[in-house]
């Protein structure tokens, strides 16, 4: 018999595809704003009476009215490599399908069965089962559904499987192509990729408002933290972001020891409030044996220090007392032994390494020290100091921590481990990633005793205590407590500042840029301003005083005297001129922030194409390279292209393109 659903038989394709009434129900989430290898929680709850016996999820072409069937698989039309539904994942982030057999039981407890999924964002191909070419595009402008049949006694006491649809919206993660590409005079910025969601996010909704110029008025490069003010300071990006910009201690902007750089004369311009955190990842298996994220964790500074500065390996005289105020990781174990990064954190210069190690420093120093055994050999027992980056640390932390290069690593790290595959994944980084990767937060001690984890009213507190500085900047006091009355304070809550050049904008010929000029001082009020309402999740707005500050600073932008001579133009060289005072809207240099223009993609980490950003980052060095080798010949000429086939592969491994995981992972079951 043919199921007719609203007057449309199962099988016709309309907009929206219409799901059957059941006695059970099934639930999505989440379903929009969905990047690529994002985790979606699939709930099933039904009644004693209409039990379920499995369920099989897949993302398939949107607009179909699924069939039901009566036999022992789902309808063709769900068939992986069908006319509807892929034979490979969509990406190297997402499952292809996923089938959960633990429902019989679990679906008819109050809290039901979940299972997961991972969706990925891109395009495939494949030849259907007729031999057909078939095509799906899952993006921000072409949703996706995603289809779960559910096989289980309806109402007429028959099993069948029954398909459930939920449409799938996805984020746009290239705010220039959203903006509908670059704008005239585009600025450009560098920073640490804790900061690719607030520039995806309010690129976005800045090109979007009322009034606003033609196409995206930033663009930016994810190098790093150290790595961007670097780029700061040779006048190569317009704007760093940054949370302790030019600190004399901390050491960001100055380049190395061959390579020596002068800040740049600047303001701080305060754009969010963030904090750095300890964080874990993976989780515990609940009551129906799903694995699901640890929750209420709670470390004294003691054990944080201990974690840190030893590693997992050192921390066995610690761990009776975190097992006893955490069950949930003595239930599984600390950590994962099978994961690459048991206790991690980024190996560039970070304002969140530099908080860290600065809180540990000043709160425990006692045990901020290389644990004092053989084990570490002639540095056991030095002390541990404040460091701005894990990798180049003197004493070293090898062996202790690990690093990896960038947010895309430690979060395929975690999704790649298996449903049933316990115990912690812990990493240093900031909350906005903690939110943004699905981490669970831990609540560590502050000066005063008491376990606290940031939140608005936490970071709220820190701010009223922090230490202003000459050049304008709030940083952390990690030895303040509440006020009377008041909550308690988070200790590692930071502020994050655009970094903005006091002098005139101008392109690699010394020529006035105010094109840029007037976007440098419209993109920077906006952020102060009516971005603030547009923050990713875990960033606070700053507080008016701030945004006072804000203001302030951003009108002395340009005021500094331009000692830049400019340089002639020749008219017959060829190429676009900014004579007459306009600004090049090409980017000349190939890089995805750069002083002159807009890059052609924009690339937030942690995407699946994140590897071009990396790469587009190497090719902008070339110019200088070749700058510098003039007097060379061809042999030089053809070591540049070594170097960059070698940095390509670099680029590529540490992006997750270069993975044998990449041919051998074609979906999972749960």
């Amino acid at each position: 018999m043919l199921l007719v659903v609203a007057g449309l038989p199962f099988g016709a394709n309309r907009a929206d595809a219409a799901n059957a009434p059941t006695p059970w129900t099934v639930s999505v989430s989440p379903s929009t704003e969905l990047s690529d290898g994002a985790r979606i929680r699939v709930t099933l709850k039904t009644d004693s009476a209409h039990p379920i016996s499995s369920a099989k999820a897949q993302v398939c072409r949107p607009g179909v009215n699924y069939e039901t069937s009566t036999s022992f698989v789902p309808s063709a039309d769900f068939s992986i490599g069908g006319p509807n539904c892929p034979s490979v994942p969509i990406s190297t982030s997402a499952d292809l399908s996923v089938t959960d057999g633990n429902t019989y039981t679990n679906a008819t407890r109050p809290m039901g069965e979940t299972f997961t999924m991972l969706v990925g964002v891109g395009t495939v191909g494949w030849n259907d089962l007729a031999g057909q070419p078939r095509t799906l595009t899952c993006d921000a402008q072409s949703p996706c559904d995603l289809v779960v049949q559910v096989r289980g006694i309806g109402n007429d006491g028959i099993l069948r499987w029954v398909p459930y649809v939920q449409r799938l919206e996805y984020r746009i993660d290239d705010p220039i192509a959203g903006c509908g590409g670059p704008a005239a005079g585009i600025v450009s910025s560098a920073s640490s990729d804790r900061m690719s969601r607030l520039w995806i996010d309010l690129t976005l909704d800045q090109c979007h408002s009322p009034g606003a110029q033609t196409g995206a008025i930033s663009s930016s490069s994810f190098a790093g933290e150290g790595s961007g003010l670097d780029m700061f300071s040779r006048s190569d990006v317009d704007i760093a972001y940054s949370g302790v910009g030019y600190d004399q201690a901390a050491g960001l902007g100055r380049g190395n020891q061959s390579d020596p750089l002068t800040p740049r004369a600047s303001v701080n311009i305060p754009v969010a409030v963030n904090a750095t955190v300890l964080a874990v990842g993976n989780g515990h298996p609940d009551v129906n044996g799903e694995k699901v994220p640890y929750s209420d964790v709670k470390l004294t500074l003691d054990e944080v220090t201990a974690m840190i500065t030893g590693g997992p390996d050192q921390i066995g005289n610690v761990l009776p007392d975190i097992y006893a105020r955490n069950p949930q990781l003595q239930a599984t174990g600390m950590f994962n032994s099978a994961s690459s990064i048991r206790v991690g954190a980024v190996p560039d210069a970070e304002s969140t390494t530099w908080f860290m190690s600065g809180a540990l420093d000043v709160l425990r120093p006692n045990q901020w020290k290389v644990p004092n055994n053989n084990s570490f050999g002639p540095d056991a027992g030095r002390d541990r100091g404040t460091v701005a980056s894990f990798a180049l640390a003197d004493p070293s932390f090898q062996g202790v921590l690990n690093l990896y290069t960038g947010t895309s690593i430690l979060d395929k790290t975690i999704k790649l481990l298996s449903t049933n595959e316990y115990g912690g994944v812990w990493t240093v980084t900031d909350l906005a990633t903690a939110r943004f990767l699905g981490l669970t937060v831990v609540q560590i001690q502050n000066a005063s005793g008491a376990f606290v984890e940031p939140t608005q009213a936490s970071m709220s507190a820190a701010l009223e205590g922090m230490t202003p500085t000459a050049d304008g900047r709030l940083l952390p006091n990690y030895s303040v407590t509440a006020a009377s009355g008041g909550a308690e304070p988070y200790p590692l809550t930071f502020v994050e500042y655009a970094v903005a050049p006091l002098k005139p904008l101008v392109d690699s010929g010394c020529n006035a840029r105010p094109t840029s000029q007037t976007n440098l001082v419209t993109w920077l009020t906006y952020l102060t301003n009516e971005g603030q309402q547009h923050l990713p999740d875990g960033l606070e707005p700053i507080t008016p005083e701030m945004a006072t500050a804000g203001a302030t600073a951003i009108a002395r932008l340009g005021t500094s005297p331009n000692t830049c001579v400019p340089v002639p133009l020749n008219p017959n060289a060829g190429g676009s001129s900014n004579a007459g005072g306009g600004d090049s809207s090409i980017l000349t240099r190939g890089v995805i922030g750069g002083r002159s223009g807009a890059a052609s993609k924009v690339v937030p980490a942690g995407s699946t194409v994140a590897v071009d950003a990396q790469l587009a980052s190497v090719q902008a060095e070339m110019p200088e390279f070749v700058r510098r080798s003039a007097s060379g010949n061809a042999l030089a000429l053809f070591g540049l292209v070594a170097v960059l086939a070698l940095l390509t592969l670099s680029a590529m491994a540490t992006s997750g393109r270069l993975s044998i995981d990449r041919f051998r992972r074609s979906g999972r079951s749960s």
